[in-house]
Protein backbone atom coordinates (compact mmCIF):
# COMPACT_ATOMS: atom_id res chain seq x y z
CA UNK A 1 0.00 0.00 0.00
CA UNK A 2 2.58 1.99 1.10
CA UNK A 3 4.58 1.82 -2.31
CA UNK A 4 1.20 2.03 -4.39
CA UNK A 5 0.83 5.70 -2.90
CA UNK A 6 4.44 7.02 -3.40
CA UNK A 7 3.72 5.67 -6.77
CA UNK A 8 1.02 8.28 -7.06
CA UNK A 9 2.42 10.79 -5.56
CA UNK A 10 5.37 11.13 -8.02
CA UNK A 11 2.72 10.57 -11.18
CA UNK A 12 1.19 13.59 -9.75
CA UNK A 13 4.40 15.84 -9.02
CA UNK A 14 5.51 14.79 -12.65
CA UNK A 15 2.04 16.19 -13.97
CA UNK A 16 2.41 19.44 -12.19
CA UNK A 17 6.02 19.74 -13.45
CA UNK A 18 4.94 19.46 -17.19
CA UNK A 19 1.55 21.87 -16.98
CA UNK A 20 3.34 24.59 -15.53
CA UNK A 21 7.07 24.11 -16.11
CA UNK A 22 8.41 23.92 -19.72
CA UNK A 23 8.65 20.64 -21.38
CA UNK A 24 11.51 18.78 -22.08
CA UNK A 25 12.16 19.85 -25.61
CA UNK A 26 11.97 23.32 -24.94
CA UNK A 27 14.77 23.31 -22.13
CA UNK A 28 18.44 22.73 -22.46
CA UNK A 29 20.81 20.21 -20.47
CA UNK A 30 21.43 22.78 -17.58
CA UNK A 31 17.30 22.71 -16.76
CA UNK A 32 16.98 25.86 -18.52
CA UNK A 33 14.65 26.77 -21.13
CA UNK A 34 14.15 27.90 -24.48
CA UNK A 35 13.38 31.75 -24.81
CA UNK A 36 9.82 31.89 -25.47
CA UNK A 37 9.07 35.68 -26.83
CA UNK A 38 5.81 36.39 -28.13
CA UNK A 39 4.36 39.71 -29.56
CA UNK A 40 0.93 41.44 -29.05
CA UNK A 41 0.44 44.17 -31.29
CA UNK A 42 -3.34 45.81 -31.24
CA UNK A 43 -3.86 45.28 -34.74
CA UNK A 44 -7.35 45.97 -36.05
CA UNK A 45 -8.50 47.36 -32.74
CA UNK A 46 -6.19 50.54 -33.18
CA UNK A 47 -8.75 51.85 -35.76
CA UNK A 48 -12.06 51.81 -33.26
CA UNK A 49 -9.51 53.23 -30.48
CA UNK A 50 -6.23 55.36 -31.19
CA UNK A 51 -7.23 58.58 -31.74
CA UNK A 52 -4.58 61.60 -30.62
CA UNK A 53 -5.02 64.26 -28.31
CA UNK A 54 -7.37 66.78 -30.07
CA UNK A 55 -9.60 64.32 -30.87
CA UNK A 56 -13.28 65.16 -30.00
CA UNK A 57 -17.16 63.41 -30.74
CA UNK A 58 -20.28 65.86 -29.75
CA UNK A 59 -23.16 63.34 -29.10
CA UNK A 60 -26.99 64.32 -28.43
CA UNK A 61 -29.69 63.23 -26.40
CA UNK A 62 -32.47 61.32 -28.46
CA UNK A 63 -34.71 62.27 -25.38
CA UNK A 64 -34.11 65.84 -23.86
CA UNK A 65 -32.05 67.13 -26.62
CA UNK A 66 -28.92 67.99 -24.60
CA UNK A 67 -25.61 67.71 -25.98
CA UNK A 68 -21.95 66.33 -24.52
CA UNK A 69 -19.32 67.12 -26.24
CA UNK A 70 -16.17 64.19 -25.65
CA UNK A 71 -12.56 65.64 -26.47
CA UNK A 72 -9.55 63.54 -25.63
CA UNK A 73 -7.32 65.61 -23.37
CA UNK A 74 -4.49 63.04 -22.98
CA UNK A 75 -3.26 60.21 -25.67
CA UNK A 76 -0.27 57.40 -25.16
CA UNK A 77 0.49 54.22 -27.57
CA UNK A 78 3.07 52.53 -25.63
CA UNK A 79 5.49 49.54 -26.74
CA UNK A 80 5.31 47.31 -22.90
CA UNK A 81 8.01 44.86 -22.58
CA UNK A 82 7.62 42.40 -19.69
CA UNK A 83 9.66 39.31 -18.82
CA UNK A 84 8.98 36.39 -16.73
CA UNK A 85 9.92 36.03 -12.82
CA UNK A 86 9.32 32.70 -12.00
CA UNK A 87 11.17 29.17 -12.45
CA UNK A 88 8.81 28.25 -15.00
CA UNK A 89 8.41 31.75 -16.85
CA UNK A 90 11.76 33.54 -17.10
CA UNK A 91 12.35 32.07 -20.65
CA UNK A 92 9.42 34.14 -21.52
CA UNK A 93 9.27 37.86 -22.96
CA UNK A 94 5.92 39.67 -24.20
CA UNK A 95 5.94 42.59 -26.22
CA UNK A 96 2.73 44.62 -26.52
CA UNK A 97 1.07 47.58 -27.70
CA UNK A 98 -1.14 49.17 -24.83
CA UNK A 99 -3.15 52.30 -25.58
CA UNK A 100 -4.24 54.94 -22.62
CA UNK A 101 -6.02 58.12 -23.11
CA UNK A 102 -8.39 61.00 -20.54
CA UNK A 103 -11.62 62.06 -22.53
CA UNK A 104 -13.60 64.53 -20.61
CA UNK A 105 -17.08 65.13 -20.66
CA UNK A 106 -19.06 68.04 -20.92
CA UNK A 107 -22.25 66.90 -19.99
CA UNK A 108 -21.44 64.69 -17.31
CA UNK A 109 -18.40 66.99 -16.10
CA UNK A 110 -16.33 64.29 -15.50
CA UNK A 111 -13.52 62.07 -17.45
CA UNK A 112 -13.17 58.97 -18.59
CA UNK A 113 -10.10 57.15 -18.28
CA UNK A 114 -9.62 54.42 -21.24
CA UNK A 115 -6.85 51.57 -20.95
CA UNK A 116 -6.09 48.75 -23.31
CA UNK A 117 -5.54 45.38 -21.43
CA UNK A 118 -1.87 44.05 -21.48
CA UNK A 119 -0.30 40.31 -20.89
CA UNK A 120 1.41 38.85 -17.88
CA UNK A 121 3.32 35.96 -18.62
CA UNK A 122 3.32 34.64 -15.33
CA UNK A 123 -0.27 34.23 -15.68
CA UNK A 124 -1.13 30.58 -17.10
CA UNK A 125 -3.59 32.07 -19.73
CA UNK A 126 -1.84 35.10 -20.50
CA UNK A 127 -1.59 34.03 -24.53
CA UNK A 128 -5.28 34.54 -25.40
CA UNK A 129 -4.66 37.11 -27.58
CA UNK A 130 -7.98 39.69 -27.21
CA UNK A 131 -7.65 43.49 -26.83
CA UNK A 132 -10.45 44.74 -24.18
CA UNK A 133 -10.62 48.55 -23.53
CA UNK A 134 -11.64 49.21 -19.58
CA UNK A 135 -13.43 52.55 -19.05
CA UNK A 136 -13.26 54.23 -16.00
CA UNK A 137 -15.14 56.78 -15.28
CA UNK A 138 -13.92 59.86 -12.49
CA UNK A 139 -16.76 59.98 -10.65
CA UNK A 140 -19.01 56.50 -10.37
CA UNK A 141 -17.22 53.17 -12.12
CA UNK A 142 -15.63 51.04 -14.62
CA UNK A 143 -16.98 48.38 -17.39
CA UNK A 144 -15.16 46.67 -20.17
CA UNK A 145 -16.49 48.94 -23.06
CA UNK A 146 -14.91 47.43 -26.08
CA UNK A 147 -13.20 44.49 -26.96
CA UNK A 148 -11.37 42.59 -29.68
CA UNK A 149 -11.83 40.16 -31.97
CA UNK A 150 -15.49 40.48 -32.43
CA UNK A 151 -16.54 36.92 -31.15
CA UNK A 152 -20.48 36.65 -31.13
CA UNK A 153 -21.78 35.91 -27.77
CA UNK A 154 -18.13 36.34 -26.51
CA UNK A 155 -17.97 38.09 -22.94
CA UNK A 156 -15.99 39.72 -20.61
CA UNK A 157 -16.81 40.81 -17.22
CA UNK A 158 -15.68 43.07 -14.34
CA UNK A 159 -16.93 41.63 -11.86
CA UNK A 160 -19.96 44.15 -10.99
CA UNK A 161 -21.04 43.99 -14.71
CA UNK A 162 -20.12 41.82 -18.09
CA UNK A 163 -19.96 43.01 -21.27
CA UNK A 164 -20.70 40.95 -24.51
CA UNK A 165 -20.13 41.22 -28.43
CA UNK A 166 -23.42 41.18 -30.24
CA UNK A 167 -22.34 41.17 -33.49
CA UNK A 168 -20.95 43.50 -36.28
CA UNK A 169 -22.72 45.75 -38.65
CA UNK A 170 -21.71 46.59 -42.33
CA UNK A 171 -23.42 49.56 -42.15
CA UNK A 172 -25.78 51.92 -39.64
CA UNK A 173 -26.99 54.80 -40.09
CA UNK A 174 -27.18 57.27 -36.90
CA UNK A 175 -28.19 60.33 -37.10
CA UNK A 176 -28.56 60.64 -41.20
CA UNK A 177 -25.05 59.92 -41.58
CA UNK A 178 -23.78 56.11 -42.43
CA UNK A 179 -20.84 54.22 -40.59
CA UNK A 180 -18.83 51.41 -41.09
CA UNK A 181 -18.11 48.37 -39.96
CA UNK A 182 -19.88 49.12 -36.34
CA UNK A 183 -18.98 46.36 -33.79
CA UNK A 184 -21.83 46.38 -30.84
CA UNK A 185 -21.51 45.81 -27.42
CA UNK A 186 -24.24 44.81 -24.29
CA UNK A 187 -23.28 45.89 -21.39
CA UNK A 188 -25.59 44.27 -18.54
CA UNK A 189 -24.99 46.87 -15.89
CA UNK A 190 -23.63 50.42 -17.17
CA UNK A 191 -22.36 51.45 -13.75
CA UNK A 192 -20.45 54.77 -15.45
CA UNK A 193 -23.78 56.23 -16.38
CA UNK A 194 -25.38 57.03 -13.81
CA UNK A 195 -24.31 58.16 -10.10
CA UNK A 196 -26.24 55.55 -8.07
CA UNK A 197 -26.69 52.19 -7.63
CA UNK A 198 -29.35 51.07 -10.23
CA UNK A 199 -27.39 51.40 -13.25
CA UNK A 200 -29.19 50.21 -17.26
CA UNK A 201 -28.77 47.94 -19.36
CA UNK A 202 -26.77 49.48 -22.46
CA UNK A 203 -25.52 48.96 -25.53
CA UNK A 204 -22.11 50.74 -26.97
CA UNK A 205 -21.95 51.07 -31.12
CA UNK A 206 -18.33 51.68 -32.06
CA UNK A 207 -17.54 52.65 -35.55
CA UNK A 208 -13.94 52.24 -37.04
CA UNK A 209 -12.31 55.38 -37.83
CA UNK A 210 -14.34 57.17 -35.90
CA UNK A 211 -14.57 55.38 -32.48
CA UNK A 212 -18.10 55.90 -30.22
CA UNK A 213 -21.13 56.39 -32.20
CA UNK A 214 -23.81 55.75 -30.19
CA UNK A 215 -24.86 54.51 -26.64
CA UNK A 216 -28.24 53.10 -26.03
CA UNK A 217 -30.09 53.25 -22.97
CA UNK A 218 -31.85 50.13 -23.19
CA UNK A 219 -33.74 49.99 -19.77
CA UNK A 220 -34.91 53.54 -20.46
CA UNK A 221 -34.90 53.47 -24.69
CA UNK A 222 -33.08 56.62 -25.13
CA UNK A 223 -29.58 57.45 -26.93
CA UNK A 224 -26.59 59.63 -27.09
CA UNK A 225 -26.12 59.56 -30.34
CA UNK A 226 -22.79 60.77 -32.66
CA UNK A 227 -23.98 64.32 -34.66
CA UNK A 228 -20.46 65.45 -35.02
CA UNK A 229 -16.80 64.91 -35.02
CA UNK A 230 -13.08 65.25 -35.89
CA UNK A 231 -10.82 62.79 -35.70
CA UNK A 232 -6.61 63.43 -35.39
CA UNK A 233 -4.51 60.21 -36.36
Amino acid sequence: MKCSYNKILLILVYLILSNFGCKPKDCHKDGSCAADNRVYPLGEAKNYLCFNKGSYWIYKNTKTGDLDTQVCEAYLLDNIVKKGSFNNTKHITVRYEQMSRTISSSFNDCNYYDNTSGYNPDAISFGIERTILIRNSSKIGTIGAYFYPFVENENYGTGSNVTTCIGLDSTLIVQGKTYYNVAKFDIDQDDIWYNFASYPNAVYYWAKDVGLIKRWNKSENYSWELIEYNIIK
